[in-house]
């Protein structure tokens, strides 16, 4: 029982049940305290007592204790209203959400070391990619976001990450982020605008975070039942990567969309702009993404697209972004 054996027993002796007080009352706020603190918990719901308690006292002429502000506040603060999950659906070749996900240690070489993968996943198709690395520097993630875009045939509309510091230097009065000027002029070669998540929106990228639980769920967890080489390199676990998002993701029926991956990723494709050789070779780049297994995915007659197919921009569409 919860009931401490003290309480009990006062219960059993006592000859009536024993009968409390009323409880202190919290200091009662004048009229021009209680619009000091509804109008600063109005802009600042989260605002710590402590802190409208100096106010008060310093401003207000407030003379009770921090408990009894403390329990006129809990009254006072609005509830904390939850944003609401919207599902939105991007046309084919409109975006690509990409995201760092940490796998752990793994064997490397002669030895071992943590590994990263930068996940790129196509809005439309659900179609991802992967590339491992040992850092997250800016220049690494450049250069996998170059080798996924090949991977997935090439780049969509635009390229949609959170506020990684290797994307983005910071954000400007009004919360607009701050592109890198090596993210701008990769996002420039490659034909793409960077987009990145408003902050504390992490939802807005929840396709390849959905996809990143799944390579840590799903390939991570096939992965350490393989038997790996002996001394396994970044290109075997790239190819490893290739593999599972061919053979496994490909061919599964979203649930969402309700398509086959694998069928969406072939309407998807020719609205993508290829990735150059040159830029390719810029970024160290190798081999492009296998093909399905029953073979490349066929050039249908080209469809009517939802948007305007993907145009290399002008340069001077990224020098606006950076203002």
């Amino acid at each position: 029982s919860s009931i401490d054996w003290r309480t009990a027993k006062r219960y059993a002796t006592a000859a009536a049940p024993p009968r409390y007080g009323p409880r202190a009352r919290p200091a009662e706020l004048t009229a021009a305290q209680l619009a000091h603190i509804e109008r600063r918990l109005t802009t600042c719901p989260d605002l710590r007592v402590t802190v409208l308690l100096r106010e008060l006292r310093d401003d207000c002429g407030y003379r009770a204790s921090y408990t009894s502000l403390r329990r006129r506040v809990v009254g006072l603060r609005p509830a904390a209203e939850e944003e609401p999950e919207v599902r939105f659906e991007t046309g084919p070749g409109i975006q690509t959400q990409g995201d760092w996900t940490d796998c752990g240690s793994w064997p490397l070489g002669d030895g071992s070391a943590e590994l990263f993968a930068w996940v790129a996943v196509l809005g439309f198709s659900r179609m991802p990619a992967l590339r491992f690395a040992t850092d997250k520097t800016r220049a690494t993630t450049l250069a996998t976001i170059v080798r996924t875009s090949d991977d997935l045939g090439g780049a969509t509309a635009e390229y949609l990450t959170d506020r990684d510091t290797a994307l983005v230097n910071g954000a400007t009065a009004d919360g607009r982020a701050i592109y890198a000027p090596e993210w701008l002029d990769t996002a420039a070669l490659l034909g793409t605008r960077p987009r990145a998540c408003r902050a504390y929106r992490a939802k807005t990228k929840g396709k390849v975070e959905r996809v990143n639980r799944e390579v840590k769920a799903d390939f991570l967890a096939w992965l350490g039942g393989q038997v790996l080489p002996e001394r396994p390199t970044l290109d075997w676990y790239d190819a490893a990567a290739r593999r599972w998002a061919t053979e496994v993701v490909a061919k599964r029926r979203h649930r969402t969309t309700e398509r086959i991956v694998g069928e969406a990723w072939a309407e998807e494709r020719p609205l993508l702009l290829p990735v150059s050789r040159r830029v390719l070779a810029r970024y160290e780049g190798g081999d492009t993404l296998v093909a399905l297994p029953d073979g490349p995915p066929p050039a249908p007659a080209r469809l009517e697209p939802i948007v305007e197919p993907v145009e290399t921009r002008s340069l001077d569409v990224y020098a606006e972004l950076a203002r």
